[in-house]
């Protein structure tokens, strides 16, 4: 299910200019460093500054000057816009733009909100420097604090609450099995942690509540781990953890296991299920997930048996992954038109659909997109020059 329809950026990181079209279920295919992880992490970031503060968000990467690009012509701001299809089925642009302060600080300089159904506008405003423009809403104030986005302030406005739920419905993950190989805390399992750190709590939740998305985790890790009988939450007094029941050759009933017994391949797989099939309370629920390099530390064979889940879940949320994997590309339900290039040239990023020549190989079964990772020979559309346009 697609909720951002397309992302552009403008000075995010190392990212100078791109416009990129997203599907249910997107892979961003390129070598280490050319910057798929600072894609994904910009619309992480929308996440961070929505749930949040645009202050905490710029904090968490380090300052203004680690988000925006470096480069020769010096920018001092960036900038973000993104085209959304909402679940009531209007459609939404929003943009913004962050620059320096001469003090070093930040300040959001322009902002743009434009809600239409049928093609006529329900909702619109403009903000720059925290002035009001123009705005279709009675309630919009005429002046706000220019280092905060006014979304976060308008979002009890019901028209302008729904793109509010859908940014910051937004989860982004990286698994790391040394997170959770211990007991952790109890947490209020609301939704998983970007490491996956409260995965005990969150299954709990969905054990208790959502035994649909419960047992669908149960039967995918079936096909990961060898002998698995069960998974359950376990309290540890104050701590919380994962125990996992696994046949045992030579003995009549299932032996228990800690997550802190489990292999690094498991526990992965376990919080890669977890993020997929999480349920949110907000009423939009997870609208869009990334997930970075899901086949990392995975077995080939178990490696397939994740992409058919995410390949699930992309039916009901919308997913974004990066990968190395020729196989996981190769999957059946992963097309060439799902296939994001990612490239670096000369520390500038860009990101293309595969180009024509390689999109037919494909299509006459010639070549896979896998195979034609392997030979390095899956390559991007020409560049086409991208002209940001904030406004629409």
């Amino acid at each position: 299910m697609k909720f951002i329809n397309q992302v552009s950026l403008r000075y995010y990181k190392s990212i100078g200019a791109c416009e990129v079209d997203l599907n249910d279920l997107t892979v961003l295919v390129g070598p280490n460093g050319s910057g798929k992880s600072n894609f994904v992490d910009s619309l992480n970031f929308v996440s961070d500054s929505l749930n949040s503060t645009l202050d905490f968000a710029i904090r968490q990467r380090s300052g203004l000057a680690a988000v925006r690009k470096r480069s020769g012509g010096h920018p001092t701001s960036f900038a973000i816009k993104l085209k959304i299809s909402l679940p009531s089925g209007k459609n939404a642009l929003y943009s913004f733009q962050v620059g320096a302060t001469p003090d070093g600080s930040h300040k959001v300089q322009k902002e743009y909100l434009s809600v239409s159904s049928d093609g006529i506008s329900v909702i619109d405003y403009k903000y720059e420097n925290g002035i009001r423009i123009s705005s279709t809403e009675a309630l919009s104030p005429d002046k706000i604090s220019d280092d905060r986005l006014a979304i976060q302030l308008m979002s009890s406005i019901l028209s302008i609450r729904e793109v509010f739920d859908v940014l910051s419905g937004m989860r982004f993950y990286n698994i790391y099995p040394e997170d959770f190989r211990l007991p952790q805390p109890h947490d209020s399992g609301e939704f998983l942690l970007r490491t996956g750190k409260n995965v005990a709590s969150v299954l709990r939740i969905m054990e208790n509540q959502y035994p649909i998305e419960y047992n669908r985790i149960k039967e995918y890790l079936r096909q990961v781990v060898e002998q698995l009988e069960g998974i359950s939450h376990k309290n540890l007094g104050p701590s919380e953890t994962i125990e996992f029941l696994q046949r045992v050759a030579g003995q009549r009933n299932a032996w228990r296991f800690f997550a802190s017994q489990m292999s690094d391949g498991t526990l992965r797989s376990l919080g890669i299920l977890v993020a997929l099939f999480q349920r949110s309370p907000v009423p939009t629920g997870n609208t869009l997930l990334g997930i970075e390099e899901p086949e990392a530390t995975i077995h080939p064979a178990a490696c397939s048996v994740i992409t058919d889940a995410i390949v699930e879940a992309s039916k009901k949320k919308q997913i974004i992954i990066t990968t190395h994997s020729p196989e996981l590309i190769d999957h059946p339900s992963i097309g060439i038109d799902n296939i994001r290039i990612v490239r670096s040239d000369e520390g500038d990023t860009k990101i293309r659909p595969a180009d024509r020549a390689s999109k037919e190989v494909v299509r006459k079964n010639l070549m896979s997109p896998g195979d034609l990772l392997r030979k390095n020979q899956l390559e991007p559309e020409r560049a086409k020059p991208v002209q940001f346009s904030f406004w629409n």
